[in-house]
C-alpha cells in the first residue's frame, strides 16, 4: 500500500455519465493484484473530505513521450458520476494530480480462485453496474492460465453496459440484461445466469460476482441452489479503507451471533459462504 499524489493520463468519458480516469503511478500500479480497490482523493476541494473507493480496473504499461513502457505504470479506474464527488472527477483533465491510496484489500488471491478455477469446467463472471470494474483483471488472469469463462452483465439500461468489449478476448460468450429492456434480457441479470446454470447439471462452475448487494444476494441463492462455490467483490461504503473507522464491516459466520469482518482489509473478496446475507445480516436490536 502506497500513498501518493498521481498524475492524471486521461479522464475518457463512456456511456451514461461513466468515466474511465486513468493515472500514472508506476510502484502501485506493479503491486496491484486483481480484485483490489484504491482511494482516490480530490484535491483543492475542502468540502469533499472523504476519499472514493474504486474497484482497480485495469494495469496498463504507459509511455514516456515517444517511449513504450513494458511495465505496468499506469491505472485505470472506471467510475459513475453519482454525486458530487463524482462529479467533480468528471472534470479532471490530462496533467491534473489526484492523492492515490492504492493498491487496498487482498482481491482475489490467486491460491483460492486460481485452484478452484483451474479444477472447474469454467468460470462464470456476474456483474451488475459498475460492479463490472472488479472483474476485468481476474478475468485476465484467468484467461493466460486457459480458464474457460463466460459473461453475465446486467444494468438499468444499455448505456450502463459499458466496458463490454474489454471483455472480448477473455470471455467464450456474453450475456447482457437490462432493466428496462433497451439490451439483452428484459429483466435482471440473474435471470439468464439461473437459465444456464439449470442448464450445466454435473458441471464445476466458479462464480465470480460484483454489484449491488440485492444482485450478490441472488446470486449466491443460485450459486447455493445449484451447488457451485461463488467469490464475492463487495461494494461498501468506507471512510478509511485502513480497517480503523469499522464503517465498512459486514457480518459473516461466526460463533454465537456470528461476528464482523471490514471490507477493506479482510476483502474486498469473500468467499459467499463466509458472509450472512438475507435479514440475519442485520445488528439485532
Amino acid at each position: 500500500m502506497l500513498d501518493a499524489i498521481v498524475t492524471v493520463v486521461e479522464n475518457r468519458p463512456l456511456s451514461g455519465g461513466h468515466f474511465v480516469l486513468s493515472v500514472r503511478s508506476p510502484c502501485q500500479a506493479q503491486a496491484a493484484r486483481p480484485g483490489q480497490f484504491a482511494m482516490i482523493r480530490l484535491l483543492g476541494h475542502a468540502d469533499v473530505l472523504l476519499r472514493r473507493p474504486m474497484s482497480i480496473y485495469d494495469v496498463r504499461p504507459g509511455r514516456n513521450g515517444n517511449q513504450a513502457q513494458p511495465e505496468p505504470q499506469v491505472l485505470d479506474f472506471l467510475y459513475k458520476v453519482v454525486g458530487r464527488g463524482t462529479a467533480l472527477m468528471a472534470t479532471l483533465k490530462p496533467g491534473d494530480r489526484v492523492g492515490l491510496l492504492a493498491p487496498l484489500g487482498h482481491g482475489f488471491f490467486a491460491e483460492d480462485y486460481l485452484a478452484e478455477a483451474r479444477g472447474g469446467d469454467e468460470v462464470l463472471h456476474v456483474a451488475g453496474g459498475i460492479g463490472i470494474a472488479a472483474l476485468l483483471l481476474p478475468a485476465r488472469e484467468l484467461a493466460a492460465a486457459g480458464v474457460k469463462q463466460r459473461l453475465f452483465f446486467g444494468g438499468r439500461t444499455h448505456a450502463d453496459l459499458v466496458g463490454v468489449d474489454e471483455f472480448s478476448p477473455y470471455v467464450s460468450e456474453t450475456a447482457l440484461a437490462t432493466e428496462d429492456g433497451s439490451l439483452g434480457h428484459h429483466g435482471y441479470v440473474t435471470a439468464p445466469l439461473s437459465s444456464y446454470l439449470e442448464a450445466q447439471p454435473g458441471k464445476r462452475l466458479l462464480i465470480l460476482a460484483c454489484g449491488p448487494w440485492a444482485m450478490l444476494e441472488a446470486t449466491v441463492s443460485l450459486a447455493r441452489r445449484y451447488g457451485q462455490r461463488c467469490l464475492v467483490s463487495m461494494e461498501n461504503r468506507m471512510g478509511c479503507a485502513l480497517g480503523v473507522c469499522l464503517g465498512c464491516s459486514i457480518r459473516v459466520q461466526g460463533e454465537g451471533h456470528g461476528s464482523y469482518e471490514r471490507v477493506c482489509t479482510e476483502g474486498p473478496v469473500f468467499w459467499s459462504e463466509h458472509v450472512v446475507w438475507g435479514e440475519e445480516r442485520l445488528p439485532k436490536t
